[in-house]
């Protein structure tokens, strides 16, 4: 009993000598622009150290914070209700020229789409108060960027989607969306045409490129950026998911998914924490082979059947979009393929 109540006396010394030590660096400008927000998915193992000071049982796993990563200072991008389509794209803050390739390709709405769709980049908390600058003005300048409060680190690229399904979900309601990254190409030409055919909406749709069994093995080894501890997901295996290159969800789809997210530990693999979602809502993963995970040397009229393509480079995207728009002519003889596979 003596040795218990010495442990918990120095722990709370130590508790309160950080506490200091924190109250200390907030008073620094550096030091507020340094931890607006933490990373979300620590590497570290071991038992808490409340539970060492303390004892008794951990606590209940939580699910996603959406109060806090709505949260974000700075406007929104603003979206037309109701739209067919409305497109994620995971950008780094540094990542200007894939932005900037990307309003000039396939999301440029040169002409009025028949049927309704936008792009919306989604951001995180720069490290460096000199790039959160430039997204500020970046958004200001587009109205295309949405920020939320957690800071950009692949490990938080799970928030960062969560965040822009919460956001979409809520203030835009879309039919579908689709969520993708700033190194794919999305065919706008024909995807939102091909969704709006859909009638009536398909209820639970969540398609994409999903992943064989053998490469859905969660991997155990910390200097992995995919690393996932069991206290985090204990089984070994995740469920059947979509490739986060680029996979499509209904409104619905997408509501069911974020409702089980409040109650779900996330984990720091974004396609696979959705997968683990959906398998929890109801929702099977349909798979589709109009979401290419590589990039080869596409024939324009193969443009008439993707609708994601990754690993492009910017130059890459600009010869995509070209191909893109000469396939509407130039493949009329071709069979125009109206389901998923």
């Amino acid at each position: 009993m003596h040795l218990r109540r010495l442990r918990q006396l120095l722990c709370a010394s130590l508790l309160l000598a950080l506490l200091l030590l924190w109250g200390l660096l907030l008073v620094t400008e550096d030091a507020r622009g340094a931890w607006v927000v933490s990373g979300r998915f620590p590497l570290a193992q071991g038992r808490p150290l409340w539970r060492w000071c303390f004892g008794g049982a951990a606590p209940v796993p939580s699910g996603v914070d959406f109060p806090s990563l709505l949260a974000s200072p700075g406007a929104a991008p603003r979206c037309e209700l109701g739209q067919v389509l409305l497109i994620l794209v995971t950008s780094a803050p540094g990542n200007w020229e894939q932005r900037r390739v990307i309003r000039r390709t396939w999301g440029a709405q040169d002409e009025p789409a028949p049927f309704h769709w936008q792009a919306v980049f989604l951001v995180g908390q720069a490290a460096d108060a000199g790039t959160a600058s430039r997204i500020r003005q970046e958004q200001q300048d587009f109205g295309d960027i949405l920020v939320g409060n957690y800071r950009d680190t692949y490990r938080n690229l799970t928030l960062k989607v969560m965040h822009g399904l919460k956001w979409a979900a809520e203030r835009c309601r879309p039919r579908y969306m689709l969520k993708t990254d700033d190194d794919c190409f999305v065919n706008t030409d024909r995807l939102p045409g091909f969704l709006a055919q859909l009638d009536p909406v398909p209820a639970g749709l969540y398609a994409g490129s999903v992943f064989s069994q053998e490469k859905r093995q969660v991997i155990r080894e910390p200097s992995s950026k995919w690393y996932v501890s069991r206290q985090d997901y204990g089984p070994d295996k995740y469920p059947p998911y979509a490739s986060g290159i680029g996979y499509v969800l209904s409104l619905e789809a997408a509501a069911r998914v974020l409702s089980v997210a409040e109650r779900v530990r996330p984990i720091p693999v974004e396609d696979a924490y959705v997968g683990i979602l959906a398998e929890a809502a109801g929702i099977q993963a349909q798979a589709s082979a109009r979401f290419a995970k590589h990039n080869v040397q596409w024939r324009v009229c193969n443009y008439r059947y993707l609708m994601v393509i990754h690993h492009l480079s910017p130059p890459q995207q600009e010869a995509a979009r070209r191909s893109m728009l000469q396939a509407r002519d130039a493949c009329r003889d071709s069979l125009e393929v109206t389901h998923w596979r």
